[in-house]
């Protein structure tokens, strides 16, 4: 690449990605901010440190660019942490609410589904970076940390549907009399009418349910850094997610699940679907 020409930044390189992030923790805690931004110095010395670790040619506006994305996406984050209730999961790094409590969410606030079956990549080290302090106790887990939890599991692409057959009329004990035989048979119609009617919204709600997005599923793909974009496998995948909302709910499922399980995953729907 010629010197004076500057190439687009592939931010979905996570070594890039990771290495920025570092870079400007850096300078944060050793040097100090300027407002809301880093002093012009400290993004001098990210440019070079960026550009000669990852063989770039990168500009200064490309990654204050990408600091003001970061920063939006965190701010988006840090909204829902900061609910009363929030149903944060350290262990799984998701928000378990219904989906009904997402959706109604989501409406005021569509910048957010992409938080929906994932949590943010390395929360802790950007609420340090933004926020100027470091999460601790149950919010400290992120991705940024070694491995996955060996220890819970979490269904992220699970539908809550209340089926509260309790709440439902029950009918009268008998007591010899005509009349309420008839009304204990009226009232058993009644709650068989109301068991039927709500599992048919049941129903409804898993049919109408869109599941993960692709762009969800490819985002759990690059955090996860199983391949390099090179590899094979990489489009295998990419291709398997296009397949089915089937094969996108698997997909968020095992994110938590070792590396060899999710590569042999890959693996083995490539081959199904004449991908390998």
């Amino acid at each position: 690449m010629a010197s004076g020409d500057s190439a687009r930044a592939n931010w979905k390189d996570p070594e890039l990605y990771k290495l920025f992030i570092d870079l400007c923790l850096k300078e944060s805690t050793e040097n100090g901010k300027n407002g809301g931004s880093l002093k012009k110095e400290s993004w001098d010395r990210i440019l070079i440190a960026l550009n000669k670790e990852k063989g770039l040619n990168l500009t200064q506006k490309q990654v204050k660019n990408q600091w003001d994305f970061l920063k939006s996406k965190y701010g988006e984050w840090s909204k829902i942490i900061s609910k009363t209730g929030n149903g944060y999961d350290p262990v799984t790094n998701t928000v378990n609410w219904s989906t009904e409590e997402w959706s109604e969410y989501i409406q005021a606030n569509p910048n957010a589904k992409q938080f929906r079956y994932t949590g943010l990549q390395y929360s802790n080290e950007l609420k340090a970076l933004f926020d100027g302090v470091r999460a601790t106790g149950r919010f400290s887990w992120g991705p940024s940390k070694e491995g996955f939890p060996t220890d819970g599991t979490h269904s992220q692409s699970q539908t809550y549907i209340n089926l509260d057959i309790g709440s439902l009329e029950t009918p009268s004990s008998p007591n010899g009399d005509v009349e309420k035989h008839g009304n204990k048979r009226q009232k058993k119609n009644k709650s068989s009418d109301d068991l039927d009617k709500q599992l048919l919204e049941a129903l409804h709600t898993l049919q109408s349910s869109d599941g993960p997005t692709l762009e969800e599923c490819n985002r759990i793909l690059d955090e996860m850094q199983l391949f390099d974009m090179s590899d094979p496998l990489y489009i295998v995948a990419c291709s398997i997610f296009c397949e089915s909302k089937a094969h996108r709910e698997q997909w968020m499922l095992l994110h938590q699940k070792p590396e060899v399980v999710r590569k042999s995953w890959i693996e083995l729907n490539g081959k199904k679907l004449g991908l390998l």
